[in-house]
């Protein structure tokens, strides 16, 4: 039954009404009561035959032709609203023709003026629906005044036809209420099932977006920014910064076609990603061949010097074996400099468009140089850093080495754990 109804549906209804639920619904309504209607309209054409009234019978046959034809209008492309209020006329006028020939206020027929405004409110429009209970109403008690004033209404048929009539008007009302019922049952679970796929999908784009403003963003900016529209920079006490850059970058980069530059840097950096994340390591950019991040922000703690380091020996595993590989592959390596620092900075998004986490301060600075003075696949780190760090590692003083802005600075190698 569920295919032989989606075959009509997709024979009759033109594919752009499917496209809107709420016509595709009325759609569905229209065939389905058009075809029942149809139907039980050839059961009156037997029946009127049986009961020798061909008048009634060729009234009817027209009719249940007429019925028939709306659904062809509706393939052929005529709107929802004309077809739905062309079936209500008709069904509304053959009531009256019934009511007419079967004894106007005791006709079998008359409860079918309740069907009307039902059936229009399901295909057509509330504002249509409205006039056609409306005109219901009024032909009712137009009945009943006519019939109690002796309007002459017809009984000159078969007794037996009256009966006839009587059972399969009720009968076919009970099955029209069914179908139109079940009809809009289907179209509220579909309907709920396409808004709840529809939910469904928005989930999936929104923890998409969020996925991607993570990317840029952390966490708590992206929370603050979502329930206030903007963020407010922070100052933090104690930050250690790191920045790492490929040793003699420019040098290589202008012996490799640009693809290859971009693929090996990808490569390196999408091992830094992961390390960072694995140290709750606050990534906040990369500046050609410089990758800059660190640790005690945006969520502060006092651990994020040992963090940083931690980080920043993954960093050069991770180099050494991923030049290891390359080399086997005989393609380029790089070797890194690092460089860290501890100390005071602040935090967060200025501007209105293209957001990006930024840091500011002496510790970005500070770290910087401590990057430029390093050496490669070395740690070399301020002696702010080392006093944080001292009670964990074994460092070698390098001494106080001039910095470009900085006058004399502390450095110091970390080497390994104690």
């Amino acid at each position: 039954m569920k295919k032989l109804s989606q075959r009509l549906y997709n024979y009759f209804i033109p594919s752009r009404l499917m496209a809107d639920e709420e016509v595709f619904r009325k759609a569905r309504i229209f065939v389905n009561t058009v075809i029942i209607t149809f139907l039980f309209a050839l059961f009156y054409v037997g029946n009127n035959i049986m009961f020798e009234m061909p008048h009634v019978a060729v009234q009817i046959g027209t009719y249940s032709l007429l019925f028939l034809s709306l659904v062809f209008l509706l393939k052929i492309g005529v709107s929802m609203p004309v077809c739905g209020n062309l079936f209500t006329l008709l069904f509304y006028t053959s009531n009256l023709y019934e009511i007419y020939w079967c004894g106007g206020l005791y006709s079998g027929t008359l409860p079918w003026l309740a069907v009307v405004p039902v059936i229009a409110i399901l295909i057509t429009t509330l504002r249509s629906a409205l006039i056609w209970m409306i005109i219901c109403v009024v032909t009712a008690i137009t009945v009943g005044v006519l019939h109690h004033n002796g309007f002459p209404f017809k009984l000159e048929i078969n007794p037996d036809y009256v009966h006839t009539l009587l059972i399969t008007s009720h009968s076919g009302l009970i099955v029209i209420i069914f179908v139109v019922s079940y009809v809009m049952e289907n179209a509220y679970i579909r309907s709920l099932n396409v808004l709840d796929e529809k939910n469904k999908a928005i989930e999936q784009e929104r923890k998409k977006s969020e996925e991607l403003l993570l990317n840029i963003l952390p966490s708590e900016v992206m929370d603050e920014l979502k329930q206030t529209g903007r963020t407010t920079a922070k100052s933090y006490d104690l930050v250690t910064v790191m920045f790492a850059d490929f040793k003699d970058f420019t040098l290589i980069a202008e012996k490799l076609p640009p693809e290859e530059l971009v693929t090996a840097i990808d490569e390196y950096f999408t091992g830094f990603d992961s390390i960072v994340d694995n140290h709750h390591v606050e990534k906040i950019k990369t500046v050609g061949d410089a990758y800059l991040c660190a640790g005690g922000l945006p969520v502060p703690n006092t651990k994020n010097p040992v963090q940083v380091v931690e980080t920043a020996f993954d960093f050069l595993r991770m180099v050494d074996e991923l030049s290891k590989k390359r080399k086997a592959e005989g393609k380029f390596c790089f070797t890194l400099r690092i460089g860290i620092h501890s100390g005071p900075l602040v935090a967060g998004v200025v501007g209105s468009k293209k957001f990006e986490y930024d840091i500011w301060g002496d510790a970005v600075n500070t770290a910087a140089r401590m990057q430029q003075n390093g050496e490669e696949n070395k740690i070399n780190i301020s002696g702010t850093t080392y006093e944080l760090i001292k009670h964990r590692y074994n460092c070698t003083h390098r001494g106080r080495i001039e910095t470009k802005n900085k006058g004399l600075v502390d450095m110091y190698f970390v080497e390994n754990k104690k």
